[in-house]
């Protein structure tokens, strides 16, 4: 099971010195994919036999407290198994003193490269253990389909087109993306001032190049959601609590 530990640098920090949530999406799929070749089930592996690659479709971060700039903490991950269409896998942060900082869960697709349709887990049993990597959780329950509260007004926020910087080897934009142009919907006052507690995101359909993706946001029931649409498919949704 790999533990990757390191500082966290300037770059990863935000205007307060602590740990920029994008930062962790950074590095959690850094990690995941040391995790996925350790096991033999990297990209390598699923595109050498089944021309596929692995497409993150939720996650569910909670952040217990944010780690500081400079301090060193310790990421963890493990392949938790088969759950329905998904594969998942959970991270846990922890401090020098083995405190936990940051708690995770994830599911994640295989994507056929060509057809761009996704594979089902029940054919891919002879590169990837259906049983999870070790026992325990970080988040026990699985990322859920997030839904925003019914009668609640999207507003319109801005218009990003898909450039270089977002878009990733697969050919689409990376989903730790996501995370930035959520954050950057919501108010500065908020997200300049306040600590990111939870956010839970939905990747449901790829956005490439060419492509402009509209955000909209809306606060309701004590969260912040922030969706992107390219014309009327919901290309990301997601849910942040402060």
């Amino acid at each position: 099971m790999p533990v990757q530990k390191l500082s966290v640098t300037t770059y990863m920090a935000d205007v307060r010195n602590l740990l920029r949530p994008v930062s962790f999406m950074d590095i959690a799929q850094e990690i995941a994919t040391i995790g996925a070749q350790e096991l033999h089930f990297d990209d390598s592996v699923t595109v050498a036999t089944h021309n596929a690659v692995w497409v993150l479709a939720r996650m569910h971060v909670r952040f217990l407290r944010m780690p500081v700039r400079y301090e060193k903490i310790a990421l963890e991950t493990w392949h938790k198994g088969i759950s329905s269409v998904f594969f998942l896998r959970d991270y846990r942060v922890r401090d020098e003193q083995g405190n936990d900082l940051i708690d995770a869960t994830s599911s994640w697709v295989i994507m056929e490269k060509d057809a761009r349709r996704m594979l089902r887990p029940d054919g891919l049993t002879d590169i990837i253990p259906p049983d999870p990597q070790q026992p325990g959780h970080a988040i026990e329950t699985p990322a859920q389909k997030i839904v925003i509260p019914r009668g609640t007004a999207l507003e319109k926020v801005a218009d990003h087109p898909v450039r270089y910087s977002d878009v990733d080897s697969n050919h689409h934009v990376n989903n730790t993306r996501y995370t930035a142009w959520a954050m950057d919907c919501l108010p500065d006052s908020l997200t300049f001032d306040h600590s990111l507690k939870e956010i839970e995101i939905n990747f449901n359909r790829e956005a490439r190049p060419g492509e402009t993706v509209s955000l909209f946001h809306a606060e309701a029931d004590g969260a912040h959601f922030v969706e992107g649409r390219v014309a009327d498919a919901q290309i990301f949704i997601c849910k942040m609590t402060f």
